[in-house]
């Protein structure tokens, strides 16, 4: 039987809120004792592995961020464009169009092609590399 305080609503809540209470700081208690140690937060990179201090660790991981930023933007600046890929063999065209491009065609040849692609009356394979002998001319 319970005692005669519970019996009403207001001690009930305060006894259901005080159990709830203790149960939450027993829970929090056995979390903080089986913690994971620094280094094992390290190795799995959930913390940064800094000598900083920690009031100056968001700080430094700005600044990284920032310099990586720097060098991706620097790298993307020195990277070479369309026109060079094509040269090197790396970006792969049609050859008529990689002649054209590098400049290895006769600029009378070039001219006919272009006006035959506008007129629309080249070859199937002439066709296909239309849209870049429009661009050319």
């Amino acid at each position: 039987m319970p005692p005669e305080s519970l019996k009403s609503p207001a001690a009930f809540h305060e006894q259901r809120r005080s159990l709830e209470r203790a149960r939450t700081e027993d829970y929090l208690k056995r979390k903080i004792r089986s913690r994971p140690e620094r280094s094992e937060l390290v190795r799995m990179h959930i913390l940064e592995e800094t000598s900083a201090e920690p009031s100056l660790q968001a700080k430094q991981l700005k600044l990284k961020r920032a310099r990586l930023a720097d060098d991706l933007n620097e790298k993307i600046a020195q990277r070479p464009g369309p026109m060079e890929l094509v040269e090197k063999n790396i970006l792969p065209v049609e050859s008529s169009l990689k002649e054209a491009i590098i400049g290895e065609e006769d600029p009378a040849t070039l001219h006919e092609r272009q006006l035959r692609c506008r007129r629309g009356d080249g070859e199937g394979s002439l066709r296909a590399s239309c849209a870049g002998c429009v661009n050319l001319g």
